[in-house]
């Protein structure tokens, strides 16, 4: 029988040379981590495991990825000892901030800081708000308008105007003998008392350039008031006909006062120039020009001028445009009289414009139920107004004018006082404040940002916004 002690072998190799190739082998296996086949060696079984050399093995085998855990690599040719690195066990996340929270983070701050400056910084509340009114379907009355300030029953105006000047040249087809005084404006003052001095009809007026000119009627130049000259406006004619009395802007004295204490107190200054003398035979337009003229510039005229006092605008009035007033001055005697060829014409539109609010309070009166509440007048381009031909708007203090039409009488309210009235109240309140106010009809309210509960406490983001049906 066999000791099972000892190996078994099917070959015929000594125990010297199975130990040989059996350390041969072990040390290939552990230091190259290579396996070399042996084709020609015969299989062995070993009885008992032989011990490893353990000085050839390698103490820290070649680092895999599945290992457990990663220890610091040390460098086979430093034999010097150094600290390891803690363990870190597989599969472990590094230690490290995602982008994507950092971004997370960021709009959830962006959207908190967003809605605190929405409901705090730049929140506002809109009421869009229905003031009471009513239609007026046919309104005529004669109103009456007043330029007296002590006047409290009638409705106060102010009259606004609009100049406008143009010119044509006309061709000199006719000849004349002409005889012709020049003339002209001319202020006199009264520089020597506070009494009003009276000046006879035909009183002279003599120029720096020793010129004569006198006044066709008597007048009354007003005393001082203060150290002030009391003044008058006079038109002076020339004393004898001829060009030779034309001439610009002057200064006069009086002859008349000349060695007394008033000839220094007394004297004149031309407003303008002084013109239209001639004498002899003069070349000048037909009387038919003149005409034709004179409609078409006053009709250019009318057109400009209504256009631009349409324009006017006075806060708290109302333009009564049907009774615009154009008043005409030219120069036709100067063309008649052969002394220029160029007409020239101005015209001046005089606009009314009444208290909108006492022009209300009158329609108010007279075709709704109204109790003296601040109203105002909307559907103004409805109204019509006529005036008596004999009246003039820059010269009559109180004209009575009829007043057709179909206006909207409308209810004003006090918009600062609605505004502190719904200041930091409620939203939920609303509807039942807007019940208290009796010249609004109904009301919405809008809030920015929309979660609002309260309306804000500035007043100044608090918006009242009017809307009215069409008719």
């Amino acid at each position: 029988m066999h000791d099972i002690r000892k190996p078994y072998t099917r070959s015929s190799s000594n125990s010297n040379d199975l130990q040989s190739r059996v350390e041969q082998f072990e040390n290939n296996s552990y230091r190259d981590d290579e396996r070399e086949e042996y084709e020609d060696a015969p299989v062995q079984i070993p009885t008992r495991r032989l011990r490893r050399d353990v000085s050839r093995m390698d103490m820290y085998p070649r680092r895999r990825s599945t290992d457990r855990y990663e220890d610091e690599e040390v460098d086979g040719g430093d034999d010097r000892v150094r600290p390891a690195a803690p363990p870190r066990y597989r599969g472990e996340p590094r230690k490290r901030e995602s982008l994507g929270t950092w971004m997370f983070i960021g709009t959830v701050l962006f959207i908190a800081v967003g809605a605190l400056l929405l409901t705090y910084v730049f929140n506002s509340a809109t009421i869009t708000a229905v003031p009471k009114y009513k239609d007026v379907n046919d309104f005529r009355k004669a109103v009456v308008f007043t330029q007296d300030s002590e006047n409290t029953v009638d409705i106060p105006f102010v009259v606004a105007s609009s100049s406008i000047s143009k010119s044509k040249t006309l061709s000199l087809s006719e000849s004349k003998q002409v005889q012709a005084k020049a003339s002209g404006k001319v202020i006199i003052y009264n520089n020597y008392s506070e009494a009003p001095q009276q000046l006879i009809k035909n009183t002279r007026l003599e120029s720096t350039a020793g010129k004569i000119y006198r006044i066709n009627q008597s007048v009354t130049v007003p005393g001082m008031k203060g150290s002030t000259p009391g003044a008058l406006e006079v038109t002076v004619f020339a004393d004898s006909y001829g060009s030779t009395y034309n001439t610009s802007a002057t200064d006069f004295t009086i002859p008349g006062f000349k060695g007394s204490v008033r000839e220094k107190g007394f004297y004149a200054k031309g407003k303008g120039a002084i013109a239209g003398g001639s004498s002899g035979n003069v070349s000048q337009a037909s009387l038919s020009d003149l005409n034709a003229a004179k409609d078409e510039l006053a009709l250019e005229l009318a057109q400009e001028i209504k256009a631009s006092l349409i324009k006017v605008a006075k806060e708290g009035y109302i333009g009564l445009y049907g009774v615009i007033e154009i008043e005409y001055t030219d120069n036709q005697d100067q063309i008649l009289r052969g002394g220029t060829g160029e007409y020239k014409v101005t015209g001046t539109g005089y606009l009314m414009l009444a208290n909108a609010q006492k022009f209300a309070q009158v329609v108010a009166r007279e075709t709704i139920d109204y109790n003296n509440e601040p109203v105002r007048l909307g559907y103004t381009d409805t109204m019509t107004y006529t005036k008596k031909d004999t009246d003039h708007i820059f010269s009559t203090p109180t004209l009575s004018i009829l007043a057709e039409g179909k206006p909207r009488v409308i209810w004003v309210n006090d918009i600062e006082k609605i505004k502190e009235m719904f200041k930091g109240k409620k939203r939920s309140d609303f509807k039942q404040m807007m019940k208290t106010i009796d010249a609004v009809e109904s009301a919405e309210i809008g809030f920015s940002p929309l979660w609002l509960s309260n309306f804000p406490t500035n007043t100044d983001k608090i918006h009242i916004v009017e809307s009215l049906p069409k008719r």
